[in-house]
């Protein structure tokens, strides 16, 4: 609840009761810490918003690519495109009023025929004309270029040529990040590819799975409007984490309170979805549904995501070897045994890592003092307050 009044303020206002917002407790929810005064210009609706969509967009790639979608998949982007249209109309994000969201949703969810890669790509289209609506008009960028990789860092990535090919002859860039740029031990790469024509290139890869001797290539392709439209909501400075292998791409750069403002709002949204599909999950105490697996998979690691997010944002890049070590040391939270769990008994697991969702967000604002009590800073700052 507290935590809901700066990062889903709509919902705090609605639950939060007169008792706990009384004139004898004062305000009960959180407020910026005067170290990062800037944010007190956010509007946290919008914060809101821009981390909803954020997150639901930046995977829809992936869902092309790796297939990775439902039918729960698909109609979930649709709530949230749906609540960015209510936002446009009632003038909490006037600027997404023109791209008429609410048709959209109501013409894809009525019409069955259209097959999925298409339905996929009309959604993207939806998203990406929303991250440039939402994204900064004056953002500031410097070009990426290509990087020279040490040698047993080039050798995992032998596959530049090949697939900077198979991109074709409108490609920019491509950039990797994540462990394959930082681990010594990798499971995957994440890969993003800046492209003139990315719905071709996706149409290209549609279902493909590509991998590199085993390891999965898990891409985002963006043309280069989307990509530093993408950026302006995201919780990174993608010149800090990122390593392009090759033609050269512009990178948007933001403040470390913008930084630590937005991997918080993620995080909080994400431990709302972890609680959601952990409703889904309390039935299932020997094994889930299969189509769910790689979900329930996913919001294990979600702890692990919080912490290597906010760490980067402080200019910290760790492995993700270091990130886990961290967790199991600070939270308590085995990564590695939870997923192991999420296979048999989703619904604990579930459990486990959205609690550890919540105390990484408290310890790691003990470290860089991001939020603080309103009662504090009420208090602080009147008649005789030492601010």
């Amino acid at each position: 609840m507290r935590w809901s009044s700066l990062f889903h303020p709509a919902f705090f206002d609605a639950v939060s009761s007169e008792v706990t917002r009384s004139k004898e407790k004062g305000p009960f929810g959180l407020a910026w810490s005067t170290e990062h005064k800037e944010l007190e210009r956010i509007n946290l609706k919008r914060l809101w918003i821009e981390s909803v969509v954020f997150l639901a967009g930046v995977t829809l790639s992936a869902a092309v690519i790796q297939s990775r979608h439902t039918r729960g998949t698909v109609e979930s982007k649709y709530d949230h495109l749906w609540e960015a249209g209510t936002l446009a109309s009632n003038g909490v994000a006037p600027e997404l009023a023109t791209l008429g969201l609410h048709h959209v949703v109501r013409e894809l969810a009525s019409d069955l025929a259209i097959l999925d890669v298409d339905r996929l790509l009309r959604v993207r289209q939806s998203f990406m004309a929303t991250f440039k609506a939402l994204a900064s008009s004056d953002p500031q960028i410097v070009t990426l270029g290509r990087a020279t990789l040490p040698p047993q860092i080039a050798e995992r990535f032998r596959f530049v040529e090949e697939l900077r090919y198979a991109c074709g002859p409108k490609l920019h860039g491509l950039v990797a990040y994540g462990s394959s740029t930082t681990s010594a031990s990798y499971s995957d790469y994440d890969i993003i590819a800046v492209t003139d024509e990315p719905e071709t290139l996706l149409r290209k890869l549609a279902g493909t799975s590509p991998n590199w001797y085993g390891k999965e290539l898990n891409m985002g392709v963006y043309s280069p409007d989307e990509f530093l439209a993408m950026q302006s909501l995201s919780g990174d400075n993608l010149s800090n984490i990122c390593l392009c292998l090759w033609g050269e791409v512009p990178i948007v750069y933001k403040s470390q309170s913008t930084l630590l403002a937005r991997n918080f709002s993620f995080a909080y949204v994400r431990r709302r979805q972890q609680l959601g599909m952990l409703s889904r999950a309390a039935d299932q105490i020997r094994a889930p549904v299969d189509d769910r697996k790689n979900l329930y998979d996913y919001f294990v690691k979600i702890p692990a995501n919080v912490a290597k997010g906010t760490f980067g944002s402080i200019g910290r890049d760790l492995p993700k070897e270091i990130v886990l070590e961290w967790l199991q040391t600070n939270v308590g939270f085995d990564t590695a045994l939870e997923r192991e769990r999420a296979v048999s008994q989703p619904g604990y697991a579930l459990a486990s890592s959205s609690l550890a969702t919540g105390r990484v967000m408290e310890v790691m604002n003990r470290e860089v003092n991001l939020v603080e009590s309103a009662v504090d800073r009420r208090l602080d700052s009147g008649p005789g307050g030492h601010r």
